[in-house]
């Protein structure tokens, strides 16, 4: 097993000079580009209606070879036993208590599989994985050669299509490809977290931030702090934001990164459990307050003035023009269209929501 130490992007040479910055989990990310003089809301509007260019670069990317098919298995919720060169799928990693290690994007490789860690996940993932590894199950971890730029919007697919092809701009969701960028290897893959058409090309540093350079002509670079806004429209997870070790799977609203049929994966007995036990909280998603700021995490929020649940984590949602926000509460209310109170600026009264809170632009906009 080999590591590197890393907790700043290698992208971060070619971010504009306007970028700024945040340390998440040991990792420095870049929350804002854009100039604070700009419109605001470029950066998300970029993520909804243009592309915007997003620096993945402090997510760890580890490579699992040798005797692994097995071990991986048991190491990831979803079924992975038959899973391509040519495909990807997102899934949790759990400990045997069930809490949830990372939400982590597999990439099948022929000989083996290259895992990609949440922002900031990088470290917790590889100190479990080092700690569980079977014999003959080889980790490399390829974040000193390799990084990560994501292309995300409803006209991202013009970039891939001038860049790779046209082929390969309409390749299925969750597909990969390797192909080439400036005569240097690159993998593509069609994922992303927005809602959006997204893509992501995985390549050794240099030509990244060439890629970079090349896409910034006609993409947005876009921080994190839109890209999170984005992710939560749509109910996307975001692992720093709302994941605990104190509640299972169920309770927060994970349990769709499991695939139901798979009988064997390290935590399942926590997390049935969970489920035969009934949880006494559930996640949901809720909207509210055009002219309100989001309630810090932990927030109280009630019912008929009974303390109920509380916030998990809340933003200005760009398309609803509103506070947009996750909350814990009990089971027995967990339902779309009730009413609720926030304990925050005098009372914030909001509404619970169906899932997806925002109605992503590509899924009425054609490849074309």
């Amino acid at each position: 097993m080999t590591t590197v130490t890393h907790g700043t992007s290698p992208l971060r040479a070619v971010h504009p000079d306007s970028a700024e910055y945040q340390t998440m989990a040991g990792a420095e990310v870049v929350w804002r580009m854009s100039d604070p003089g700009e419109e605001p809301g470029k950066e998300y509007e970029s993520l909804r209606d243009g592309v915007g260019l997003i620096d993945w670069g402090t997510s760890r990317l580890v490579e699992v070879r040798g005797d692994h098919v097995e071990w991986l298995q048991r190491l990831l919720t979803r079924d992975v036993e038959y899973l391509a060169g040519e495909r990807t799928v997102c899934s949790l990693v759990l400990d045997e208590a069930g809490r949830v290690v990372d939400i982590v994007t597999v990439y099948g490789r022929d000989g083996g599989v290259l895992l990609e860690s949440s922002v900031g996940g990088g470290e917790r993932l590889w100190a479990h994985m080092t700690a569980c590894a079977d014999d003959g199950v080889e980790l490399v971890d390829r974040s000193g050669e390799l990084t990560v730029v994501g292309l995300e919007g409803p006209s991202a697919w013009r970039i891939i299509s001038q860049v790779f092809g046209e082929s390969l701009s309409i390749m299925p969701y969750e597909s990969t490809a390797d192909t080439e960028f400036g005569g240097r290897p690159v993998l593509l893959a069609r994922t992303g977290v927005t809602g959006e058409y997204g893509y992501k090309v995985i390549a050794d540093h240099d030509t990244a931030r060439a890629f970079w350079k090349s896409a910034s002509v006609d993409a947005t670079p876009v921080g994190l702090e839109a890209v999170e806004t984005a992710m939560l429209e749509i109910r996307q997870p975001i692992m720093q934001r709302e994941v605990t070790d104190e509640l299972g799977v169920i309770a927060q609203g994970l349990n769709w990164l499991v695939d139901s049929g798979k009988e064997s994966f390290t935590g399942r007995a926590a997390m049935m459990a969970e489920y035969e036990g009934g949880a006494a909280v559930q996640t949901i998603g809720f909207a509210g307050a055009p002219d309100g700021t989001p309630p810090p995490r932990g927030t109280r929020v009630l019912a008929d003035g009974r303390p109920v649940g509380s916030v998990v984590h809340a933003v200005v949602s760009g398309r609803l023009g509103a506070v947009l926000g996750l909350m814990r509460i009990e089971v027995s209310l967990a339902a779309a269209g009730l009413p609720f109170t926030i304990d925050h600026e005098g009372g914030l009264e909001v509404e619970t929501l169906n899932t997806p809170y925002v109605r992503p632009k590509s899924w009425i906009t054609p490849i074309s």
